[in-house]
């Protein structure tokens, strides 16, 4: 049957705009480019995948004809995104061309049948939770920008691990990432219900899955949280996201934390830090964003060296009684970690000038950071 709808330009954008972050990956299948668009009454029911996310969305319409076909999703998003018109009619024509209106522009374009698109994965409804969404947000921000790109030799670096533990009778949902050279940690306290939460040993979240899992969470206060033995689900009334889980091993962390005490501390301002960090890196190399850093007699000096342009050197107050520390590091883990921390004061613990720098707050309870030092 060919559908006909009225559907809000916002609704539209909205729905699409998140589709096409998922539809846009090149793929072997040309109908994984389009979005399905199930039209039922009182509402139209948009679902995109690349076979490794699956996104359904529920939009309220304006229906006069229910149907069901793909359209692209890029071409709708840009369609959606350039009108200036408040309400976009569709209506389906013969060998699966639709017309699109808005305000004073016609479309015609050009659609596939939903016979040829992936089913949506089933999912067991029945082992979800609720869960607050600034939980996933605070989980995800803290730890994102340290997950490997997918250039990394070992690649389950490439996801997130997801944990949840009982420590002290409190229940802990963890997030951990690393990229081989830093480890990043967040921790929160959650309620008591989502012990009943089902996990496995190991749950892997792709790269691309847990920024799906931030944009899902955008404007939401709740959803319903599942975890099964090869996929991620996330549900609300007019959402539903599936993340297929990645397989493997991921590092044993805990045997670096054994390791490493706060014994030698040193207590820095954050924002100061940063400031200093952003400015020193403007001198190093692009690839690696080497500086030195030199500590002793509550002062620490950060320079770095560029072969084209030259140098840069600056000095920033501490509190820090140990012994001279000398030591190289990668600028740009430092200015992401301390980007998304929270509180004036930041704890740096260094045991050695060889061993790895912890960073710490008192003021953001749950984050840690590791970072791995360099040769300079």
């Amino acid at each position: 049957m060919a559908f006909q709808f009225n559907i809000g330009r916002d609704d539209l954008l909205r729905a699409i705009g998140a589709q096409q972050n998922i539809t846009s990956k090149k793929g072997t299948f040309a109908i994984l480019a389009n979005v399905l668009i199930e039209v039922e009454p009182n509402r139209v029911v948009f679902t995109g995948t690349d076979m490794e996310i699956g996104l359904k969305q529920i939009v309220p319409a304006e229906v006069v004809e229910t149907g069901i076909l793909t359209l692209p999703a890029k071409k709708l998003f840009e369609i959606a995104r350039e009108t200036g018109s408040s309400i976009i009619s569709f209506k389906e024509l013969e060998n699966n061309w639709v017309e699109i209106t808005a305000g004073p522009s016609l479309y015609r374009l050009a659609g596939m049948l939903a016979d040829e698109f992936p089913q949506f994965p089933a999912y067991d409804e029945s082992a979800m939770v609720a869960m607050d969404c600034s939980i996933m947000v605070d989980l995800v921000d803290k730890t994102i920008f340290s997950i490997a790109q997918d250039k990394e030799n070992m690649f389950t670096l490439t996801a997130a691990m997801l944990q949840k533990e009982k420590k002290d009778d409190k229940l802990i949902f963890k997030m951990i990432s690393s990229d081989g050279h830093r480890l990043t940690i967040m921790s929160r306290e959650v309620d008591e219900t989502l012990d009943a939460l089902r996990m496995n040993d190991r749950t892997l979240i792709p790269r691309r899955g847990v920024q799906e899992i931030r944009k899902f969470c955008d404007n939401k206060t709740s959803l319903f949280f599942g975890i099964e033995e090869k996929q991620a689900v996330l549900k609300t009334d007019d959402a539903l996201l599936i993340i297929r889980l990645m397989e493997g091993d991921f590092p044993d962390f805990q045997g670096l934390l054994n390791i490493l005490s706060k014994d030698n501390s040193i207590q820095i301002e954050r924002t100061r830090f940063l400031e200093s960090l952003k400015r020193i890196n403007l001198f190093t190399e692009d690839l690696f964003h080497a500086i030195k850093i030199d500590i002793a007699d509550n002062k620490m000096i950060l320079t770095s060296q560029n072969a084209d342009f030259g140098s840069a050197k600056d000095e920033i107050d501490v509190e820090y009684t140990g012994e001279p520390l000398s030591l190289g590091f990668n600028c740009r883990y430092f200015i992401e970690s301390l980007q998304v921390m929270e509180g004036d004061t930041v704890t740096a613990s260094i045991n050695t000038q060889e061993s790895p720098c912890m960073i710490t707050s008192d003021d953001d309870i749950g984050f840690l950071s590791i970072i791995m030092p360099m040769k300079l």
